[in-house]
């Protein structure tokens, strides 16, 4: 369900030809993050800059509010000292589940 949710954020936003209209990053972030952590896959900062769909000193602002409230944590990248991964917390996972429940 949050991928669909992600996706129709994206296409609403493709439609109308307009970030500024429907822009929410921290949410964006929130969400991207949610899906991949549920297919069990890491994100690089660099992709969840991409993936909030603002420019990326706008969504490394973001990443700084989401990380000071507790909702996401970063990790360096043990492979490549230029990279490092960012992914919710268990919190903000928590509350991601509990959003997407109580929609339905």
């Amino acid at each position: 369900m949050a991928l669909q949710f992600y996706r129709e954020r994206r296409r609403r936003i493709e439609t109308f030809g307009d970030d500024a209209l429907f822009g929410e990053p921290a949410w964006d972030i929130l969400l991207d993050l949610f899906v991949a952590g549920e297919k069990g896959k890491r994100v690089a900062v660099t992709s969840a800059c991409i993936g909030s769909g603002v420019p990326s000193t706008t969504a490394l602002r973001w990443l700084n509010v989401l990380e000071l409230r507790g909702l996401v944590e970063r990790e360096d990248d043990n492979h490549d000292a230029r990279r490092s991964f960012v992914c919710l917390t268990p919190k903000a996972r928590a509350m991601m589940l509990e959003y997407f429940a109580n929609l339905g």
